[in-house]
């Protein structure tokens, strides 16, 4: 007899519910979205590239499916716990973090932990890194929350690059942190949430976090910083190459429309080879939007993202810049339904043209010298819709 290839994800969804049945209904929710989206892209693949029209995930957002829930200990503490899949909607496969080799049942987080009330949280696991959760919660207008690096420039940084492992089935470029601890510290009457990170090296490199945010609904601003070591598999000499990220913006209201100013560096060295005075690339990211909010129900909102690469050490082809700009316009037939229309460029100048990580992700091809990019701008056109429940 065969098994379903998703069996696993489908007895989760089972006991869980069944557990929900039997306890308080606000102990275990289920929850996500479901998105969809049809794109069309110009300059795709190698030589002269042509356009390229796919179905997939909503440019704008992902599709998931999680269970989230507590259990009151008595004296402010609760127990608590997340975990969450991401999904394919146009395949129905579970989606994976790039480059993993292996499946993740729950790819997306999977962590438990306890909630002390006015003292904070904390909680261990997979689980996005407190440096994440502030360009999430208010450094991003997007809230790095595409599904491509082609409307999510961001999320390029301050992820582990160096993470790729067949053994542990991590990835490289994954914004999540596997065997990590966290704590998150929220002062409402100060507006005021803190937060640190730290992941153990458990084959994917180590990793440490902060973050700190202050507002209120007029405005927010905000920092985060992040470290990533790479494994011992990695080492050259006795050293790890390292990878360093912060980011410091926020966001006001000005009527019906949110501004959104924000600045990244990231220096990172390269993996291989590595040597005194190991190459090293550093990438300085501006980010300037606005959303506009016309009416109820209706969005729209527009940003520009201005990334300058500079090459440390000789790093073959990094020289360059990059502009990614998006805009969109986004109908809400009620709080769980809404459909999109959107339209964004890549321009990659010098460097960026020859660079296989940018080509890969944005062009279609690994680019080099002998293949860059083609055209003076990649150009997109995309229409979704994504229901939440």
């Amino acid at each position: 007899m065969k098994h379903p290839k998703f069996a696993p994800l489908a007895l989760a969804a089972m006991t869980l519910s069944g557990l929900a049945a039997a306890q308080d209904a606000s102990s275990v929710q289920i929850y996500g979205q479901v998105s969809a989206g049809v794109t069309s892209e110009n300059h795709q693949g190698a030589g002269n590239g042509s356009s390229l029209n796919y179905v997939g995930n909503n440019e704008f957002a992902y599709s998931w499916l999680g269970f989230r829930g507590n259990e009151d200990l008595g004296d402010g503490v609760k127990a608590i716990f997340r975990l969450e899949s991401g999904l394919n909607t146009n395949s129905g496969t579970v989606s994976q973090p790039q480059s993993t080799t292996a499946q993740k049942l729950f790819n997306r987080q999977s962590y438990v932990g306890l909630n002390f009330g006015a003292y904070g949280e904390v909680t261990v696991g997979r689980q996005f890194s407190a440096a994440v959760d502030r360009v999430i919660r208010g450094l991003d207008i997007y809230q790095v929350a595409g599904s491509s690096a082609r409307t999510t420039p961001l999320a390029l940084y301050g992820v582990n690059k160096y993470g790729a492992s067949a053994s542990t089935a991590n990835a490289a470029f994954d914004s999540r942190v596997d065997s990590s601890v966290k704590y998150r510290l929220t002062v409402p009457s100060a507006g005021l949430q803190l937060g640190a990170s730290f992941g153990l090296d458990d084959g994917a490199g180590r990793n440490y976090t902060f973050d700190v945010g202050q507002g209120t609904k007029d405005y927010q601003v905000g920092a985060m910083w992040s470290k990533y070591q790479a494994p011992s598999n990695l080492l050259v000499a006795g050293r790890e190459p390292e990878q360093t990220t912060w980011m410091l913006g926020g966001n006001a209201a000005l009527g019906p429309v949110r501004v959104y100013l924000g600045y990244l560096q990231n220096s990172a060295d390269t993996a291989s080879p590595l040597q005194a005075g190991s190459p090293q690339q550093v990438d300085k990211v501006w980010e300037l939007g606005a959303r506009w909010t016309v009416q109820a129900g209706l969005d729209l909102t527009a940003v520009v993202y201005q990334d300058k690469g500079t090459a440390i050490n000789n790093v073959v082809g990094r020289n360059g810049d990059k502009t990614t700009w998006v805009a969109s316009a986004d109908y809400y037939f009620s709080k769980r339904t809404s459909v999109n229309l959107g339209m964004f460029s890549n321009q990659m100048k010098d460097g960026y043209r020859l660079d296989p990580v940018n080509g890969s992700l944005l062009a279609g091809h690994a680019t080099s010298a002998a293949a860059p990019t083609t055209g003076s701008a990649i150009v997109g056109l995309t229409a979704g819709i994504i229901h939440r429940f």
